[in-house]
């Protein structure tokens, strides 16, 4: 069970949220905002790819411009995104 969000009393964001995208059926991507940005999020695994996190910015993002990906993630505690190595966690909320 996710824990919840006190602001909107949301559960908050867990990978197991995230659609994954193995490229062989349709999914509709989890709407969320990223630092308060929106964004798209998805969990990729497709034929060649290691397991990814991607995240489609509309409008770009000012650190991250229009798309974000990386293989090296952890969403803990639930509704932060850890990513690469010493990188500030990204707080992420459902819209």
């Amino acid at each position: 069970m996710s824990q919840r969000d006190d602001a909107k009393n949301e559960p908050e964001i867990i990978e197991s949220d995230f659609p994954i995208d193995s490229g062989q059926e349709q999914f509709e991507p989890l709407l969320l905002t990223v630092d308060d940005h929106p964004a798209k999020g998805l969990i990729t695994n497709s034929v060649g790819w290691s397991t990814r996190i991607v995240l489609l910015f509309d409008p770009p993002h000012p650190q991250f411009g229009k798309e974000f990906m990386t293989k090296r993630f952890l969403i803990e505690p639930a509704g932060y995104l850890t990513y690469g190595m010493n990188q500030k966690p990204l707080r992420l909320k459902r819209i």
